[in-house]
């Protein structure tokens, strides 16, 4: 850890709590809670990840950070939910925290690119499928334009990373797009789990 690491995570810091304790706020208040979870996904965690690898010199911060917003979730829901994006006894957005971390620390040093494709799948991809959804059908439902929406997020970020990870990326897109419409395990958990270990998977072939 160095002074750009400490420098970087104190203006990633600062941005994400803009997003999470104002932006996030105006998305409550406009079109209530789900979307502003969602916004949170897109604007903050999305491009937490995404800019991980670029101003992180190791693990270690992204570490730090991504305990810290874990803390902070799981202290709303003990203490009392912070009502513009969280839901009593609903702990999906811890799930989600701590899936974008472990997935960069866990693949920091062997891929980091399928630990930040794997979760920008859940960021991006089902982060904008629940807007459409919301918009479209005006409650949280697993509607076929919400499938149309992770679809083509998921596989534009594959193409994308098709560089950094080959076809893995793409064969994990279309995972995660079809393992998003099932409920049985919360898709903070399958898809970026998911994903991750099967892109892992098809790369030792």
């Amino acid at each position: 850890m160095n002074s750009s690491d400490i420098i970087n995570a104190v203006l990633l810091t600062s941005y994400n709590a803009f997003i999470i304790l104002y932006v996030s706020r105006k998305a409550s208040q406009r079109f209530g809670t789900y979307v502003a979870r969602k916004t949170i996904h897109l604007l903050s965690a999305g491009i937490s990840v995404a800019l991980a690898p670029f101003v992180f010199s190791n693990w270690q911060m992204p570490l730090l950070l991504g305990s810290l917003m874990v803390t902070f979730t799981v202290v709303g829901h003990l203490r009392k939910p912070y009502n513009w994006f969280q839901n009593g006894k609903n702990y999906a957005d811890v799930y989600f925290t701590v899936a974008c971390t472990v997935l960069l620390v866990a693949f920091w040093n062997y891929n980091i690119w399928i630990g930040v494709l794997s979760a920008l799948f859940l960021a991006w991809g089902d982060g904008l499928t629940g807007i459409v959804r919301s918009f479209v059908y005006k409650k949280r439902n697993k509607g076929v334009w919400g499938n149309i929406a992770m679809f083509l997020v998921c596989v534009t970020l594959g193409i994308l990373m098709n560089g950094r990870v080959g076809y893995a990326g793409l064969i994990g897109a279309l995972f995660a797009s079809v393992v998003e419409k099932f409920e049985r395990i919360d898709d903070n958990i399958s898809i970026p789990f998911g994903s991750a270990i099967l892109m892992t998977l098809l790369r030792m072939l």
